[in-house]
């Protein structure tokens, strides 16, 4: 093998020889490291955590976009419906049927994988924060590699908030029940909104909480309560709905 890595737009990019430029780089990695060439390997696992960004970063830019002409042609009723819809068949509903049967501490773990993939942090390279206390797990993205990036700017590429020129993404221009009672959320961020209110209508009570900041500075924090009767009131109140007395077992 003839291996080529170029720098591209701050990350490494392959520009092998035909016969191995097709082949997967984490799998180039490992028959790098079977035959002893750890440098080779190192930036193969590199360049495979480096090939997954452009992808990624447009088809969440893409979403907002999306969500933002809907809003402004049919309005932002129709957009959240449509994001509901959107969420509630085959994609939310296969979480909450598999969270339901496993500990929250196995929830934890499954997230942490996904936000991992999902290039959360300064660098983007999958890193966050897990705080736990005697009520809860708490998964700190600062940023989150979606809403977070978006909001603030991505100086990886270096390129802008995507609230500003040339993208001029939308927000809610006013307060809904199914925008946490808030103006001013990115309408890419409202479908973690609803990843709580379809829970609550199912079963009573959300999988986990969102802590949105309206300082896009600031981190996003997932919490998973370890029982569902610890979960604070105000998380059902801000989506116009109220706690249960009790909570099946």
């Amino acid at each position: 093998m003839a291996l080529k890595l170029s720098d591209f737009a701050g990350r490494l990019l392959r520009a092998d020889d035909s016969e191995t430029l097709g082949r997967p780089s984490h799998v180039l990695a490992a028959e790098a490291i079977d035959a002893g060439r750890a440098e080779e390997a190192k930036d193969l696992i590199q360049a495979a955590h480096d090939e997954s960004k452009s992808l990624h970063d447009l088809f969440c830019d893409w979403v907002w976009d999306m969500l933002t002409r809907m809003a402004r042609r049919c309005g932002e009723q129709a957009m959240f419906e449509m994001l509901r819809e959107s969420q509630e068949t085959w994609m939310l509903r296969r979480t909450w049927k598999a969270f339901r049967n496993m500990s929250v501490k196995r929830q934890v773990d499954l997230t942490a994988e996904v936000m991992r993939a999902h290039r959360c942090g300064p660098k983007q390279d999958g890193e966050i924060g897990i705080e736990e206390d005697d009520e809860k797990f708490s998964i700190v993205m600062d940023p989150c590699g979606s809403g977070g990036r978006m909001r603030r700017g991505d100086p990886v590429d270096g390129t802008p908030s995507r609230l500003g020129p040339p993208y001029e993404f939308g927000v809610t221009q006013e307060a809904h029940w199914w925008s946490w009672g808030r103006k001013d959320v990115p309408y890419y961020c409202l479908h973690c909104a609803v990843n709580e209110i379809l829970p609550i209508e199912w079963g009573g009570r959300p999988l986990w909480v969102t802590e949105f900041d309206a300082d896009a500075k600031k981190p996003c924090r997932w919490h998973f309560y370890k029982r569902p009767e610890l979960i604070p009131a105000h998380y059902w109140t801000r989506l116009g709905k109220e706690k249960p007395a009790k909570f099946d077992a």
